[in-house]
């Protein structure tokens, strides 16, 4: 006995033109936001990377790369929901593609998410084994304002998240 096949789910999803629109809007708008302000960032990060004590070399090397690598998940966040505006048209969501732009943007948080807390741990490992001659020798403005700008990937990748979810939520949630 043999049963029919199940039926393919629907490949577009249609949505009022109002609601495109504003999704076609949104997602130029956050994804130009991110990508700004990761051109800001990077500038930041090099001008105040001077502030930290002399961290062990492994380390610093390490939190650095992971840092890098963590604005360039921003910039994939903000390219993946640029690309998210080429799959809504006037009344209609390719469900399809833009389901897999939103789970890229959940890998690129992920992804950040892991990297800003180890490049965190490899940094307070750095400052805590650092050779240090006097307590003031580190400028703790400088490190703290480092530390912020460090989270700064997460944050973004979480805005390029929220914003994914919220506009390109799946259909049964709307």
């Amino acid at each position: 006995m043999s049963y029919p096949p199940p039926p393919l789910p629907p490949r577009y999803l249609w949505i009022p033109a109002p609601h495109a629109h504003r999704i076609r809007t949104t997602c130029r708008r956050v994804a130009l936001l991110l990508i700004t302000a990761c051109l800001v960032l990077v500038p930041l990060l090099a001008l105040l990377g001077g502030q930290l004590p002399p961290v062990y070399p492994a380390l610093g090397f390490f939190s650095w790369t992971l840092t890098g690598t963590s604005v360039v998940m921003v910039v994939l966040a903000g390219v993946f929901l640029l690309t998210a505006r080429r799959h809504v048209s006037a009344e209609h969501l390719d469900l399809r593609k833009v389901g897999e732009l939103r789970s890229g943007i959940v890998v690129a948080w992920a992804l950040s998410l892991f990297m800003t807390m180890s490049a965190f741990s490899g940094l307070s490992l750095g400052v805590s084994m650092a050779p240090i001659s006097e307590p003031r020798d580190i400028s703790w403005p400088g490190v703290w304002t480092l530390m912020l700008l460090l989270t700064m990937p997460l944050v973004l990748t979480s805005i390029a998240l929220v914003t994914g979810r919220r506009l390109l939520g799946s259909p049964q949630l709307r």
